[in-house]
């Protein structure tokens, strides 16, 4: 056992920067008393130890409380996207056996219309005779200044699509986050003055981690609710942020509003999805320091991680994995694929869940599929290529779709592109395309006479859309199931 991690680092560092929200800053104490007063608040509200607390909250102070509030309370988090329709959400709330769902009044409506029927509470004034205001409960604060953290105990529910492509509840303990918090730290360095800038949502484990780790480092968050391109340049170009978790995306986004680096930015980690070349290129003639990253919810985040030298000498690798996590890749057999062998990557370590909701425990040894394929290289830096689950058959022949993304993007009017497997009753399925020009003059008949030259013919897109933009995830991947149904769609 071992306390708190917010109340050991207010013994440590009590005037220290924690959090920053919006203008405001909170010392670590402050954010410490916050929390016990939150924790008594919940407490007051009925939350017992040993339950499932439910957070649908966007990126704000009292979702910072709550997660702080968890070890003292003795309860395990189930963290919701806010996103979800309320039917969507319902399942993960009965999956989860929440008693208990907190929200802000822009997810009440959501809340209050479950079947389930969770007590909820609001964090946000609202005028409804059926809601308590959190702020409006009373409770004694300095019952909860201190919790205990066993590391092996769950500490939060994140629900992923994991490798099946239907929501999964991940599982995952306090020690995860510890492991990982301290391989990141070796892999990337920690300076006493960082400010790590979070516009990753809280409730995805990217957004987490930057909490829980900042807190173990005695660091501060710059905390952001939204992706906000200008206003987020504004603040790297004048506050001292040292760290920024981006997904490319976002990093397309910052670049359009500015070619050089920040002043003060020590560490760019790009993850969440495949960085195209010539993104990776653009970023790093600018000085942006660039470091490619690979995770997944599953493995608290972290897994494997390229250094800016490291990514200006093999763009597109994401480098070793980090210190006690292991990675192979394998083929169906479970054998261990040659170097430069395309394979499934599987992942073993302590930063792991214990399993999915429902489902039998992950083994202290066990290696978990991750559902993504990729090669490692002669050097053992890895390579991830895409998800099995979006391989294109055609005819017999794999396709990979980020091989053919990546040749159309070689073309100068190409600004971005989505390949995905159209159902076809001859051949299984075909290569289509969803593509955004940026010189609106390029024509169909030009990008296919382009992919010609590059790609061999089993390979080439049999539909192509032009559209404005492609359809993403709050934390910017490309939702592939909407990019299959738009180019079906009738013209």
């Amino acid at each position: 056992m071992m306390r708190d991690w917010l109340s050991a680092q207010v013994q440590a560092r009590p005037d220290g920067a924690a959090l920053l929200v919006g203008e405001a800053t909170l010392t670590y104490r402050a954010l410490h008393e916050q929390t016990a007063a939150f924790a008594a608040r919940l407490a007051a509200a009925g939350v017992e130890r040993g339950t499932v607390v439910g957070v649908l909250l966007s990126n704000r102070l009292e979702a910072v409380l709550a997660i702080h509030a968890a070890p003292r309370l003795g309860v395990t988090l189930a963290l919701f996207n806010t996103r979800l329709t309320a039917a969507e959400l319902d399942v993960q709330v009965r999956a989860a056996e929440c008693r208990v769902l907190v929200c802000e009044r822009d997810t009440l409506p959501a809340a209050l219309a479950l079947p389930s029927a969770p007590r909820v509470l609001c964090v946000d004034p609202v005028d409804n005779p059926r809601l308590t205001p959190i702020d409006r409960l009373a409770g004694d604060g300095a019952a909860y200044c201190e919790g205990a953290i066993d590391l092996d105990a769950p500490f939060v529910i994140i629900f992923t699509s994991g490798t099946t492509g239907t929501p999964r509840g991940a599982v995952l303990p306090y020690g995860a986050f510890f492991a990982s918090a301290m391989a990141s730290a070796y892999r990337i360095g920690v300076v006493p003055h960082d400010r790590w800038l979070c516009v990753l949502p809280n409730y995805h484990v990217g957004g987490l981690s930057i909490l829980l780790r900042s807190c173990l480092y005695g660091t501060a968050v710059d905390l952001w609710q939204r992706f906000d391109a200008p206003a987020i340049m504004e603040r790297l170009r004048r506050a001292p942020v040292t760290l920024i978790s981006l997904v490319p995306t976002m990093l397309y986004r910052l670049l359009e509003q500015a070619g050089t680096a920040p002043p003060h930015l020590r560490l760019v980690l790009l993850g969440g999805a495949a960085a195209p070349p010539d993104l990776l290129e653009r970023a790093l003639e600018a000085g942006w320091p660039i470091a490619t990253t690979y995770g997944l919810t599953e493995a608290a985040s972290q897994v494997a991680t390229a250094l800016p030298e490291e990514v200006r000498r093999k763009p597109g690798s994401v480098g070793r994995p980090l210190i006690f996590t292991r990675v192979r890749v394998v083929d169906d057999q479970e054998r261990d694929q040659p170097p430069n062998v395309y394979g499934d990557i599987v992942v073993q370590g302590p930063t792991l869940m214990r399993g999915y909701l429902g489902a039998m425990p992950l083994a202290a040894d066990a290696w978990l599929p991750t559902g993504d394929i990729g090669y490692l290289d002669a050097d053992g830096d890895l390579w991830v290529v895409q998800r099995r689950s979006d391989l294109i058959i055609s005819g017999g022949e794999n396709i990979y779709p980020a091989e053919v993304e990546q040749a159309l993007r070689q073309h100068p009017a190409v600004a971005d592109v989505a390949v995905v497997g159209v159902p076809s009753a001859e051949w299984g399925q075909q290569v289509g395309a969803a593509i955004v020009l940026r010189d609106p003059t390029a024509s169909v008949a030009d990008i296919l006479a382009f992919s010609r030259t590059r790609l061999a013919g089993y390979k080439q897109p049999r539909l192509i859309r032009i559209v404005e933009e492609l359809p993403r995830t709050v934390s910017g991947k490309v939702l592939r199931a909407a990019v299959t149904e738009l180019l079906q769609a009738p013209t």
